[in-house]
């Protein structure tokens, strides 16, 4: 899942605040979280800032995905919500690849398998 959020006041202020919103972010409370982190950041002028969170979820859909995305921003934002756009926010939600290996106890739970060195 990516998460882009606008961020209020510019690079400064994101500077301010980028190291203790990606700790947060990195310690989801969530355990469907595998992982979270900043994808990128994009300056536009003085005062604007675009986000980009990548996130990885384990959920049976994607409309809970979603919300434990949107949960895990919220979480690492924690009382400077008011410091970003939220209004602006978009959010790109793709499901895994379905599995193609039959005998792969993932593909009947939707957990993540492992085939290799590659995680499918």
């Amino acid at each position: 899942m990516r998460l882009i959020v606008p961020r209020r006041g510019g690079w400064r202020a994101w500077g301010a605040v980028r190291a203790d919103f990606e700790r947060a972010l990195a310690d989801p409370a969530n355990p469907a979280i595998a992982t979270a982190e900043i994808a990128s950041e994009l300056r536009r002028g003085a005062d604007y800032v675009r986000v980009t969170l990548a996130l990885t979820i384990l959920a049976t859909d994607v409309a809970d995905a979603l919300a434990i995305g949107w949960d895990a921003f919220r979480s690492a934002a924690r009382d400077d919500l008011a410091g970003w756009e939220v209004t602006a926010a978009t959010a790109e939600v793709q499901p895994e690849q379905p599995l193609i290996r039959a005998g792969c106890h993932a593909a009947r739970t939707g957990v993540r398998c492992c085939l290799g060195d590659k995680f499918m």
